[in-house]
């Protein structure tokens, strides 16, 4: 069972997604958690604030963190009484790092954020602040991608089931946890998937070194013996009234996986990102990126035990 304590919500302070805010009141509820709301204002450079006041800058900033924690205080106000416990926190700074600072002093277990924000012009889903912090933030991190307030109907975890290190099958762990408690905490239909191809398939196809019927008799082993992993990794780590809807997709993980969660309408992905230890994780994995690239549902993204945060 996944324990939630402290929930950090990072939001823009004059506006608070209303799935986010439902989505957090949900698991908060739950879980009777506190919940923080934090807003961080970009710093603007002395020169730029020069043109624009004859106020000392300093005083112009500590203006401005007024005016947003109040605006912030203000849109809190309207749900305190759908929170055991809630609180405010106002920064100035480069958002993510304001965020991942908060979450590493005051040990919090879960970030929750809005995929991106309304007003960003970018063509890609996930905003900027959302991907550094599944970069480089230490907690697991929930990013809703739908501006309606709905309910997941379907979750999707998405495992590596010859994940090539302890920490990668720790994390394998962590995934079928999350997916399963939210699923239940949704009342969602659970999936769980395993994306695969026979390693050096494409080398074997475009030398030649095997037969067309040796290949196939690789691609049957190698599925069998992934179906078994994958069933074991399963029956050891979810605990559920019905048995979720299981399928080994051959193919690309980040082809397949965004195709899957488009073919089968999920609302939620639950899947890792970062598969390095024991350094600070500037770069999130190849293979996540390019999935997030292609998909446009909520996600929820899990750091293996031990990573280290480059933001200090």
């Amino acid at each position: 069972m996944i324990t939630l304590k402290k929930i950090l919500v990072a939001t823009p302070a004059s506006l608070i997604q209303s799935s986010v805010m439902s989505q957090s009141i949900r698991i908060a509820q739950k879980q009777q958690s506190h919940v923080t709301f934090i807003s961080v204002a970009e710093e603007l450079p002395k020169e730029q604030l020069s043109w624009i006041t004859v106020l000392p800058p300093q005083d112009l900033m500590d203006d401005l963190l007024e005016i947003q924690q109040l605006s912030l205080n203000n849109n809190v106000e309207q749900f305190h009484h759908d929170f055991l416990s809630v609180d405010t926190h106002n920064a100035i700074g480069v958002p993510f790092i304001e965020v991942t600072k908060k979450v590493i002093q005051e040990h919090y277990d879960l970030v929750i954020l809005a995929a991106k924000d309304n007003n960003h012009s970018s063509k890609r889903f996930f905003g900027s602040t959302t991907v550094h912090l599944m970069r480089k933030c230490p907690c697991p991190i929930l990013a809703i991608g739908s501006n309606e307030d709905k309910p997941m109907k379907r979750i999707v975890a998405a495992i590596d089931v010859y994940a090539p290190t302890k920490e990668g099958q720790k994390l394998n762990e962590s995934i079928l946890h999350w997916a399963a408690n939210i699923a239940t905490l949704e009342n969602a239909e659970l999936h769980v998937i395993h994306a695969w191809q026979l390693p050096g398939e494409d080398y074997l196809k475009g030398w030649g070194f095997t037969s067309e019927i040796d290949r196939l008799e690789m691609v049957m082993k190698e599925k069998q013996d992934r179906q078994e992993r994958f069933d074991e990794i399963i029956d050891n780590n979810l605990v559920t009234e019905e048995r979720p809807n299981t399928q080994l997709i051959e193919g690309l993980a980040q082809e397949k996986i965004p195709q899957y969660v488009e073919e089968n309408d999920i609302d939620l992905l639950v899947m890792g990102t970062v598969c390095r230890t024991g350094i600070a994780g500037f770069f999130i994995g190849n293979t996540a990126e390019a999935i997030l690239s292609e998909i446009s549902c909520s996600v929820l993204t899990l750091k293996p035990e031990g990573f280290i945060s480059p933001v200090e």
